[in-house]
């Protein structure tokens, strides 16, 4: 089984012993994860006899397996990956959004003003597979095909790679991050949405448990304090970031400010709440892409947790 090798982070301790949760998150702690922050912080976590802990994976791609492995409760991942997982027979499952709006984002050379000037163009790539289907989606709004560009992986290095010019566009970056980066230093670039151009709306990130626990108690207990955090975090912003910043002193940039504030509409405020239409959308997407190449039916990967379990 596989180790956990990754850094705690713990909150305020809880008011009362609980039911430990271990939550691995999909990267270092940020202004996505305010709504677990705040769970905390509020007390609502422990309010619902649960005992969480925060912990950042050395390996970003690591945290649903271990989920999967039994190393750790809940997985924070995303909704673009899920239906891949799920092709992969991983016995893991939907159950709750932490945000739900898309936050991937095409960025540019400012020189660029619309998809179809992409042509001829280099792209870089940081995840292949869903990077690949929505960029020839995008392209493909513009009546063009991913044969009419060059794709590079540039694995996370996106900012450098377009900075340094060793690219035209990169995709893959999010919106409420990278993107803010580059507009505080100043340098010019277009931005492109993946939902304006072809690709169906997806949930950004979500949690995911293992398939015999999608319906335990402790996770319908989770995602009702987490409901009570995003309501506490909405009516107070900045004392949860004070608090945050307080615990998390890395987190006291200008950038991080600035995404707490980008992050904030966004953040799922009925975390259990499975928009079926949605998921079954963009299902179609990634068969459609090759990316699912067997016919799955959705309650196998994605639950609401207050819903009746299968029998």
């Amino acid at each position: 089984m596989m180790a956990i090798v990754a850094c705690t982070l713990m909150a305020r301790p809880a008011l009362a012993a609980g039911q430990p949760v271990t939550v691995v998150l999909d990267w270092f702690l940020n202004a996505d994860h305010a709504s677990l922050l705040a769970a905390q912080y509020s007390g609502a976590f422990a309010r619902h006899g649960l005992d969480v802990k925060l912990i950042a994976p050395a390996d970003p791609g690591s945290p649903p397996r271990l989920v999967a492995a039994g190393q750790a409760d809940l997985a924070v991942s995303y909704q673009a990956q899920l239906g891949m997982l799920a092709d992969q027979n991983i016995p893991l499952v939907r159950v709750g959004t932490l945000i739900d709006t898309p936050l991937n984002v095409l960025i540019t050379s400012p020189d660029i003003h619309g998809l179809a000037e992409l042509k001829g163009r280099t792209i870089g790539i940081s995840m292949p597979g869903v990077d690949d289907a929505s960029l020839d989606a995008m392209l493909h709004s513009a009546g063009l095909g991913v044969g009419d560009v060059r794709q590079v992986n540039v694995n996370f290095q996106l900012e450098q790679a377009l900075i340094s010019h060793a690219v035209d566009g990169v995709i893959g970056a999010v919106r409420t991050y990278e993107l803010l980066d580059l507009q505080q230093k100043g340098i010019k670039v277009s931005a492109f949405y993946p939902e304006e151009h072809g690709v169906p709306i997806s949930d950004e990130l979500i949690f995911l448990a293992a398939r015999a626990h999608g319906h335990d108690a402790w996770v319908k207990a989770f995602m009702e304090a987490l409901a009570e955090g995003t309501n506490t975090l909405i009516n107070h912003p900045d004392a949860i970031l004070a608090q945050a910043i307080h615990d998390h002193p890395e987190l006291d940039t200008p950038l991080n400010r600035a995404a707490w504030q980008a992050t904030l509409p966004r953040l799922c405020k009925q975390p259990a709440l499975l928009n079926r239409p949605r998921y079954e959308a963009f299902a179609a997407f990634l068969h459609a892409h090759g990316l699912m190449t067997h016919d799955i039916a959705l309650g196998q990967y994605a639950l609401d947790p207050f819903s009746p379990a299968a029998p």
